[in-house]
């Protein structure tokens, strides 16, 4: 009813915008109604019934404004027709499920289509029957039909669908909007009294509207001036007024009310638009606040400019707590400023390596600068959708990278590394280096002396009776008296220098970048001169002497310079020791003729003089056999049987090595499986080089020597010393989680020497960590042995890999081994390696 009674006002008000001498009406308000009402309505039936009444209401007001009959009832279904086709468009092609207010562009270009559309249909109609009944130019009706109806479509449906929200928003911000609209309106119907031709004066004021109250206002104001100027032209009055032809006026007006239409509503989406994405922007920022305030780890969003400049958007507060800094403090800074030089310098080539289309992430260990904190964080960039600052435009947010910094605190972690690698790597009587840390620096110092050609010499000290001093004093005195030895040492050597105790009464000294051998001379004859001052503990005084062997070399390796210098110390004891002794090449055996002992070893290979041994793994508690360890020997012709450590060096420096270590580990599968097929559920434990795992195709010789020895994959595990896990990355460790993926396991051998971080232990895919022997020695003895012991247990429960103790020799050591929780245990208590004939009579025996 209540549209019924408003399409009859809109109908009879647009039959009062008649322009004479034209029966046509200037504005047609009556089609923006049917649109409407038509939008309402929800099923085919109603829109039938709604058709009826408009064509009642249009015929009983169209006879009543002296139309004559036949017309009045045409025009009603003219009218019902733009209505049913505006409503159809929307409908159906722009999707409308009903009255919507105009907040789009492309809303208020669905809108003029369906203006468009409906105000086309009606013309055709409407100008046929003003034609047929008034005598009317067809195409001149026509087109002032068609402009008339759709213009009035396009104002009055944005307005009447706009006016809840209109209101609404000046009762929301009354100041904020009646002032504008107030002066638009009173603006328009000044201008529109007058005849000069400043209508142009309207557009300013409605500006102001469209910046300050959004597009339902505007819509509901172009309304109101569109009322405005079609009253002033009807009566005659304003710019348009005074014009001789009808046909001038109504479209001159009609083009006034278009122009302010689409001014109105271009800058009131447009601002409207404006503020959506400002109030968007915010609200993301808001999430993003959340969710970094949730966050368990500090985060930071970062956002790299196209000239790169680097700025801090926001930070949580974990981040503000982690260095230390107020939040405002560390936005807008550049997040590079808050580490270390050199780890700033990381942080930045991180952020420069990062590319949408390429890499997306980046992580690495950083430290942070004292000045925030100071502490050690694991850090993690990854690009995120752009979140950043409201205030720049289109062009400088396309042209930005946004970025999610996220750290976790692993100062506690590293220092725990730290004093692992403190206790691995110092001995705990002396605090100077060990062997490991000692052989590291060896090898640093001979790879620069190859590039210099400078030289390095090894002084190998040994004091002189020192087990009678232990016997006479105690151990404790003689604790003391090495105290006091390395002192010594350590006093006099340059900064450079590397002092360390490798044995009970031994010690090395590493001097790397000599100019010439008598510097090494020099330096021997003051640590002998050292000696001649006697050592006092407590009340005693204790004469003390010692032995030197000194070696030089300008390349080769750690173990061969040490066992030059070992063979100069023994000579300088045959020479009646408290002197030293400079190595000659003459007092070496064979070893230290490679090529003549790689001809030896390549015969031997040929002659079938390799055989191997096996050493069995038990279990800690049962004591039974789980699985044996394949140790090479040599079965030399002149020299009998041979250890590894007098031919490994040369054979592994060797391409001979590679089909020796081939050898190895297929004999080691067959005799697996034929202890498998005795019945014999028994791993076996192949060491494989450094050199056999940088070849190719590691995956498939495996998977061939098990293939053709028949053995189950899950009965092989593959040795690596610590010290070479530094190598394994890229292909070599796609391939061992190839071979992880088999069932073959992985084990690190000597665990606790090498220089492998906790990382390398877990990014690889390791099964096993077996405890170095060197720290097995003192486990009974020495409390820091067993702290080293039980930590690297509690590491390999942590990571859910096994644990295995090697070297063990007495029940005592293996009593404090498995009161640590180790369950395998291997050593010459368990019996020693024995070749595999052996091995079969010792487990028939068990079984």
């Amino acid at each position: 009813m209540g549209f019924a009674l408003l399409y009859a006002f809109a109908m009879y008000a647009g039959r009062l915008t008649r322009v004479a001498p034209s029966e046509l009406a200037l504005a047609w308000p009556a089609g923006a109604v049917t649109v409407v009402w038509m939008l309402t309505c929800r099923r085919s039936g109603h829109r039938l019934v709604v058709i009826v009444v408009i064509a009642i209401v249009s015929g009983a007001i169209n006879q009543a404004t002296a139309v004559e009959p036949v017309g009045s009832w045409l025009f009603g279904f003219v009218n019902a027709s733009q209505g049913w086709v505006g409503a159809l468009v929307l409908h159906r092609v722009a999707h409308w499920t009903g009255a919507v207010n105009v907040r789009t562009a492309r809303q208020a270009f669905d809108l003029a289509l369906a203006s468009v559309a409906g105000g086309s249909v009606s013309a055709v109609a409407g100008g046929v029957t003003a034609w047929a009944r008034f005598d009317t130019g067809l195409w001149d009706g026509m087109w002032l039909i068609g402009v008339r109806n759709s213009l009035s479509a396009f104002v009055l449906t944005g307005a009447l669908l706009a006016v809840p929200s209109a209101f609404a928003r000046v009762r929301r911000q009354p100041r904020v909007a009646l002032l504008p609209t107030t002066a638009t309106l009173l603006t328009t119907a000044l201008v529109m009294t007058v005849s000069w031709p400043v209508v142009f004066v309207l557009i300013p004021p409605l500006l102001w509207v469209a910046l300050r109250c959004g597009p339902a206002v505007v819509s509901v104001v172009v309304a109101a001036q569109g009322v405005i100027v079609v009253a002033a032209t009807t009566r005659g009055v304003g710019a348009f007024g005074d014009m001789a032809s009808a046909e001038q006026r109504v479209l001159l007006a009609q083009g006034l009310i278009l122009v302010l239409a689409i001014v109105g509503l271009v800058v009131s989406l447009a601002q409207d638009g404006k503020e959506e994405a400002l109030a968007e922007s915010r609200r993301d920022r808001d999430r993003l606040h959340g969710f970094m305030e949730a966050a368990l780890v500090a985060a930071a969003h970062v956002a790299v400019s196209a000239d790169r400049t680097i700025g801090t958007l926001e930070v949580n507060s974990a981040l503000a707590s982690l260095t230390g800094r107020r939040r405002e403090n560390l936005i807008g800074t550049d997040p590079a400023t808050w580490f270390t030089a050199a780890d700033a310098v990381r942080l930045r080539e991180g952020i420069t390596s990062l590319h949408p289309d390429g890499t997306v992430g980046w992580r690495a260990q950083l430290r942070l600068s004292p000045s925030h904190g100071g502490g050690w964080v694991d850090a993690g960039l990854a690009f995120v959708d752009g979140v950043g600052d409201g205030s720049l435009s289109s062009q400088q947010r396309d042209q930005t990278d946004w970025l999610k910094l996220q750290m976790v605190d692993i100062t506690a972690q590293k220092h725990a590394e730290q004093e692992l690698a403190r206790i691995a790597l110092h001995d705990e009587l002396t605090g100077l280096a060990n062997r490991t840390l000692w052989a590291d620096r060896v090898e640093q110092a001979l790879q620069q002396a190859v590039r210099t050609g400078e030289l390095v010499a090894v002084l190998y000290v040994d004091v002189d009776h020192f087990k009678q001093i232990n016997d006479t004093y105690g151990h404790d005195i003689g604790d003391e008296v090495l105290k006091e030895v390395a002192s010594r040492i350590s006093g006099i050597v340059r900064p450079l220098d590397i002092v360390a105790r490798i044995g009970g009464d031994e010690f090395v000294v590493l001097c790397p970048a000599l100019s010439d051998g008598a510097d090494g001379r020099r330096l021997a004859a003051r640590i002998l001169e050292t000696f001649r001052a006697p050592v006092e503990v407590g009340r005693r005084v204790i004469t003390v002497s010692a032995s030197i062997g000194v070696a030089f070399a300008t390349d080769g390796d750690a173990r061969s310079l040490l066992r030059r210098a070992d063979s100069a110390l023994y000579a300088a004891k045959d020479g009646g020791r408290a002197r030293f002794e400079v190595y000659s090449s003459g007092e070496h055996d064979g070893i230290e003729h490679p090529a003549q002992l790689l001809l030896d070893l390549e015969r031997g290979h040929r002659r079938g003089e390799f055989e191997l041994e096996y050493q069995p793994i038990v279990d800690a508690e049962s004591g039974r056999t789980v699985a044996l360890e394949a140790l090479l020997r040599w079965n030399h012709p002149d020299r009998g049987r041979l250890l590894p450590s007098s031919f490994l060096d040369v054979l592994e420096a060797s391409e001979l090595i590679h089909p020796v270590g081939d050898w190895i580990l297929r004999q080691a599968c067959a005799d697996g499986a034929e202890l498998l097929a005795r019945g014999n559920r028994i791993t076996m434990h192949v060491n494989i080089s450094p050199r056999e795992l940088s070849r190719p195709h590691v995956v498939h010789r495996v998977s061939s020597a098990l293939a053709d020895a028949g053995l189950p994959a899950g009965f092989l595990v593959l040795e690596i010393t610590e010290t070479r896990l530094f190598t394994v990355n890229g292909s070599l460790l796609r391939e061992l989680e190839q071979l992880r993926d088999l069932g073959v396991r992985l084990a690190v051998d000597d665990f606790g020497t090498g220089f492998g971080t906790l990382s390398h232990l877990v990014d690889l895919p390791v099964s096993i960590a077996k405890l170095d022997r060197s720290f097995v020695v003192d486990i009974v003895d020495r409390p820091n042995a067993r702290s080293v012991s039980n930590a690297v247990r509690s590491l390999a429960d942590g990571l859910c890999i096994d644990a295995i103790a090697e070297g063990v020799e007495t029940e005592a050591q293996a009593a404090v081994l498995r009161e640590l929780g180790y369950r395998y245990l291997q050593g010459f208590l368990f019996g020693r390696s024995a070749p595999v004939a052996a091995v079969h009579e010792r487990l028939d025996r068990v079984s």
